[in-house]
């Protein structure tokens, strides 16, 4: 009777369980989908981008609770190509108005360790054409009064990105994180979203790690490749 009882509720949660799981698939598909198409990703081979803005020191010695070191950019160049899951970045920033200039070079591939690929797959294009291919899930929540379709993906390594969609369709905010234990938290928020070519892009960019400021990008010039 018992065992009767128990494969009895076992398959009822199962019948529950199981379409709402594939539901939820479903509801990312179509929720990623009107992202990609919001965004113009669908038609998207490459993206380069400059700005200026504020650069910061991301240290292993940080106090805790303390910002990261200020840095002025004068100049910050992207290259983002979707094709080929490359990226490479070039800024130059400053200790102050008379500092002597820091040039700083980053080069992502699909061999970079997680800890530099990150960058690519937070980016809201990057973004868009993995949680079409990993499974997504998608959940309804406001948050400080705003409403998002929260999606979900996993990708290889198990590194978990998430990303807030709003009701444009539009990306406001992606997070992941890094670390031996990927329990170093980055936030990457997107603003001011301006179509270049049939693309939305935002033109400000302001990233965090570990709750701290890491960037603050205003971008200036825009080219899309199709």
């Amino acid at each position: 009777m018992f065992s009767h009882t128990t494969s009895l509720c076992l398959s009822m949660f199962l019948m529950v369980v199981l379409p709402a799981a594939g539901l939820a698939q479903q509801g990312a598909h179509a929720t990623v989908a009107a992202a990609a198409k919001a965004l113009g990703a669908d038609k998207l081979g490459a993206l380069h981008y400059t700005g200026t803005g504020s650069s910061y020191v991301i240290t292993e010695d940080r106090a805790p609770g303390a910002a990261w070191p200020h840095r002025v950019m004068k100049s910050y160049t992207r290259d983002l190509n979707f094709r080929t899951t490359t990226s490479r970045m070039q800024l130059v920033r400053r200790d102050g108005p008379s500092g002597p200039d820091e040039t700083l070079h980053h080069a992502i591939d699909a061999n970079s360790p997680w800890s530099a690929q990150y960058d690519f797959w937070i980016t809201p294009y990057a973004f868009v054409k993995a949680a079409a291919a990993n499974q997504a899930t998608v959940e309804a929540k406001t948050i400080s009064g705003t409403p998002y379709k929260i999606v979900t993906f996993t990708l290889p390594g198990n590194h978990k990105v998430v990303g807030y969609i709003n009701d444009k369709d539009l990306i406001d905010k992606v997070e992941t994180w890094i670390g031996e234990k990927n329990d170093t938290l980055i936030e990457a928020y997107y603003r001011d979203y301006t179509d270049f070519n049939g693309v939305k892009v935002p033109t400000m960019i302001t990233t965090k790690q570990a709750g701290e400021l890491s960037l603050i990008l205003i971008v200036k010039d825009v080219k899309v490749e199709a």
